[in-house]
């Protein structure tokens, strides 16, 4: 892995339920319900963060400004940038986490999210909550 200010390493976030019970980043269920939690910027980062996975199992590197400006948003450094943003909210919402700061930032991201716990469906809107309900039905059968 690189140590450089403007990289940070990527890993697999295992996790055996969710793997088995959740759903896989570039699932429809994820754009239908998970991006207006975690906002349309956030999830483009998720699934490119995932999509290098499929190719390095093992994890990678990956330049935050190349990365930034391959997903349409601006990069500086600071925390108050659109890609910091993302990231940060990445973490806050439970679909990635940072392992380390120091020597290299290294961040564990899911391939695969759980099911969107009741918390952020009630954020929702009614129409979406009904259509996750049906959605979870559906599934189930």
């Amino acid at each position: 892995m690189i140590t450089n200010n403007n990289v940070i390493n990527v890993v697999a976030w295992k996790d055996e339920l969710v793997d088995a019970k959740g759903f896989a980043v570039n699932d429809p269920y994820v754009e239908m319900f998970w991006l207006p939690i975690l906002g349309p910027t956030a999830t483009w980062l998720l699934r490119r963060l995932a999509a290098g996975l499929e190719h390095s199992e093992n994890g990678y590197s990956v330049d935050m400004e190349d990365l930034a400006r391959g997903i349409g948003v601006a990069y500086s450094t600071g925390r108050h940038n659109p890609f910091a943003r993302a990231l940060h909210r990445c973490v806050m919402f439970g679909v990635a986490q940072q392992l380390a700061i120091l020597p290299e930032r290294t961040f564990a991201v899911r391939t695969h999210i759980p099911v969107l716990p009741q918390r952020h469906l009630s954020r929702l809107p009614e129409a979406l909550r009904v259509a996750h309900h049906d959605w979870m039905h559906a599934v189930a059968q």
